[in-house]
């Protein structure tokens, strides 16, 4: 029997009695994706799946999206996204350290995420946790003299943005980080499915307001990314050998935390799903 726990007041649910490599029925489905449109984080623990299944499960809820980084990308699956620091007869299993700042995954693409499951396969016994904040609920809980302003703003986007000031890998060269030009989505997003203005805004990609002076735009983000990190909107997930966790890019900003020990397997299976609105 299907049941749906919320885990924080602002967002996420624990969804039991559902076998996601399983075909699941139009109805349980259905379910699902309510939960999904609400408490914008699910966790489902204890799955198995294989990677034809994931794809087929995360299909369901819209076109799938190859990431750019393509030497990261399941070998005949290349919907799914490798985030791994294994390396196997010195070959990197997918890409180590990956989206360790706020972001929202493919903000810089075009045509948006709608959402992303991640399957842990190997998780670290002691930290590797994952941060998830509402940007709906952050956007809510602003002054409507601020919403009002906000609403007539754009963001810029870019993939390069989360590498400004690092150094890059052979693999991951400047010209690979330029191969996805910038582009714009308003600051303030309205929830297809279930009509909340989201921010859609983020420090990872993006890297401006465009109406604004560098400093006004500098200034203003600093004060939104404060604003949606509050401790009191963040749900911190503490990952387990074979949980999946569907979140909506739509309606937050997540992050990886780099406390674990680099000699324990951190593994894992994303797919990615298109904003078709």
């Amino acid at each position: 029997m299907l049941e749906i726990t919320p885990i924080t007041p602002t967002l996420g649910a624990e969804v039991c009695g559902i076998d996601l490599s399983a075909d699941l029925s139009d109805n349980l489905f259905g379910a699902v994706r309510d939960a999904f449109n609400q408490h914008s984080v699910l966790l489902f623990r204890g799955q198995e799946m294989s990677p034809e299944q994931q794809v087929k499960f995360s299909a369901r809820f819209g076109k799938l999206m190859v990431h750019v980084l393509k030497e990261s990308l399941l070998e005949g699956h290349p919907e799914i996204y490798r985030l791994s620091n294994v390396v196997k007869d010195g070959i990197p299993q997918g890409r180590a350290n990956a989206g360790q700042y706020w972001h929202s995954d493919l903000s810089y693409e075009a045509q948006p995420s709608l959402g992303s499951v991640l399957y842990g396969i190997e998780v670290p016994k002691v930290g590797g946790d994952t941060l998830f904040t509402s940007t709906a609920h952050a956007y809510e809980t602003l002054s409507p003299t601020m919403q009002s302003f906000l609403k007539g703003l754009t963001g810029v986007h870019q993939f390069a943005h989360a590498f400004r000031g690092r150094t890059t890998s052979p693999t991951l060269s400047q010209a690979k980080l330029e191969e996805r030009p910038p582009v714009e989505h308003p600051v303030v997003r309205r929830h297809q499915d279930n009509g909340r203005d989201c921010l859609f805004v983020n420090p990872g990609f993006t890297i401006n307001i465009k109406e604004l002076e560098d400093q006004e735009s500098e200034i203003l983000l600093d004060f939104l990314y404060a604003h949606m990190t509050k401790p009191e909107y963040v749900l911190r997930h503490k990952w387990l050998p074979g949980d999946v966790v569907l979140w909506d890019n739509r309606a937050l900003m997540h992050t990886g935390v780099n406390d674990y020990d680099a000699a324990s397997p951190r593994h894992m299976h994303r797919t990615t799903i298109e904003d078709a609105a």
